[in-house]
């Protein structure tokens, strides 16, 4: 991953040509090749400015508005909003799955394993960089936190979870 900060686009463009050069180069001594045509780039700005075309190993690098990495999808106002909408059908598959299996199993003790092995870790995934999740989205995903509780907790819906439902499960919500 390659960035630069700056205010004038057309200084920004070239620089950025230049690392990528700089990094082809590199791997030519090593004997490696980066592949242009999986190469994207991201602008980020304030500003609806639109950047000159940036060129990697003779092809033109698409701008993209979003992209993921590392499975964090990262998009060009830095919203979050891509990610969460991701993050939220994938949580509550894995809570669907949960109440499924919770017919069978009852032992709160197993589900709250299974809930920490399947389920948590896909809330969690990259949350140091949620400080910026707006109101909204902390509710999506702590909803479904609080469904997976009233799941292992053999709770009725119409249940509020509280703080000590989370300590009575050594959680933290």
């Amino acid at each position: 991953m390659l960035y630069r900060t700056g205010k004038d686009p057309a200084l920004i463009c070239p620089a950025i040509e230049k690392d990528l050069r700089i990094a082809a180069k590199w791997a030519d001594i090593w004997g490696m090749r980066f592949n242009a045509s999986k190469t994207v780039a991201m602008y980020i700005s304030r500003t609806t400015a639109t950047p000159s075309h940036i060129t990697f190993a003779g092809a033109t690098l698409e701008y993209s508005h979003e992209h993921r990495h590392l499975g964090f999808i990262l998009d060009s106002p830095l919203s979050l909003h891509a990610h969460v909408n991701v993050l939220t059908p994938k949580g509550a598959t894995e809570v669907f799955l949960l109440r499924r299996l919770s017919y069978k199993v009852k032992n709160r003790d197993l589900l709250l394993k299974i809930y920490k092995m399947y389920v948590r870790p896909h809330l969690e995934y990259a949350s140091p960089a949620w400080a910026a999740l707006t109101v909204t989205q902390t509710g999506l995903l702590e909803s479904l936190q609080r469904r997976a509780m009233r799941i292992i907790l053999a709770l009725p819906r119409i249940h509020h979870i509280t703080d000590a439902d989370y300590a009575a499960l050594n959680i933290t919500s």
